[in-house]
């Protein structure tokens, strides 16, 4: 479950005026080392502090950074067709399986894109 706490201004007085009347919701999170001194790194090497890197990343990302699990879970079914189709066409020599699989490669190759592009 994910908290997220809305700072009043009264808490917020120790803080910059941009921070006062824009900066309200304060968003814990759980790292790993790894992770956590990722992070620290990356905002050393810009020169700003590790909530500026995580703005920053929001700002800049696309709505889907990460591809949904549906997504990755139809590529996966398309890419073992495709092996299942190759298979019975190196056995076979069928130029109609050859056909199927140009056709499962184009479903698997219009999914990847469409990945890409959200």
């Amino acid at each position: 479950m994910l908290e997220i706490f809305v700072c009043g201004e009264n808490e917020m007085t120790h803080r910059s005026g941009s921070e006062v009347r824009v900066r309200t919701l304060v968003l814990p999170t759980r790292w790993s080392r790894t992770e956590y001194d990722r992070l620290l790194e990356i905002a050393q090497h810009s020169d700003v502090s590790a909530a500026e890197v995580l703005r920053r990343l929001v700002r800049q990302s696309h709505t889907q950074l990460l591809p949904s699990r549906q997504l990755v879970h139809d590529v996966r079914r398309i890419g073992q067709n495709i092996n299942q189709i190759a298979r019975h066409a190196n056995t076979a020599r069928s130029v109609q399986l050859l056909d199927e699989l140009e056709s499962a490669y184009a479903d698997l190759l219009a999914a990847v894109r469409r990945m890409l592009a959200s």
